[in-house]
């Protein structure tokens, strides 16, 4: 799953717990998947970030 499909995912689940409706059970599933997807697009930042800052101090070289 690409970033941009992750944060739409992101996007519909948080459109869905903040509609309600959804029984216990469904609720915490979504949450569960959330929490995975945020932590999936926390990593890609982070190695996104350290790939910017090796760039980087390769051009100060």
């Amino acid at each position: 799953m690409t970033y941009a499909e992750a944060m739409k995912r992101l996007e519909e689940i948080v459109a869905a717990l903040e509609a309600g409706g959804t029984d216990l059970d469904e609720t915490l599933k979504l949450f569960e998947e959330g929490s995975n997807l945020l932590k999936e697009c926390q990593k890609e930042l982070a190695e996104a970030e350290g790939k910017i800052e090796t760039l980087r101090l390769e051009d100060i070289e």
